[in-house]
């Protein structure tokens, strides 16, 4: 596995723990919905960069391989 992909799937891991911050908030008898949000929006983020990291940046990478 090159960096980029073990970097991509890092930021991959940390959407998650995001994620699963904001499921115990939600969960919690009074959530902060502000928080709740704050969390939802980084963890898109860096879903996003995965995406962007791991799939588009390895497309071009495949065709050169298959070429």
């Amino acid at each position: 596995m090159e960096l980029e992909d073990r970097l991509a799937v890092k930021l991959l891991a940390q959407a998650q723990a995001l994620l699963g911050k904001a499921v115990n908030e939600t969960l919690c008898t009074h959530p902060d919905r502000r928080l709740v949000r704050a969390l939802v929006d980084e963890a898109q983020a860096m879903i996003a960069e995965f995406g962007d990291t791991y799939f588009e940046d390895r497309t071009g990478k495949d065709q050169a391989a298959s070429g």
